[in-house]
């Protein structure tokens, strides 16, 4: 299999990097064979998800 591209943070609609900039990888646990590579998201991040959830909630309710 081959190795993906680093993958981004889906939030408000788009793509982002982790705000602290730090990323994991990801391991095939039957080859041991990195996947991809990952960010890691943080509080802030999380945050910035869950406020554009709500807002999106509220829009898609009315």
């Amino acid at each position: 299999m081959s190795r993906m591209a680093e993958q981004q943070l889906y939030i408000n609609g788009g793509y982002t990097s982790a705000t602290s900039g730090r990323t994991f990888e990801t391991i095939n646990p039957a080859t041991g064979e990195v996947l991809a590579t990952v960010q890691a998201a943080g509080r802030e991040d999380v945050d910035r998800a869950v406020e554009s959830a709500q807002r999106g909630q509220k829009i898609w309710a009315a």
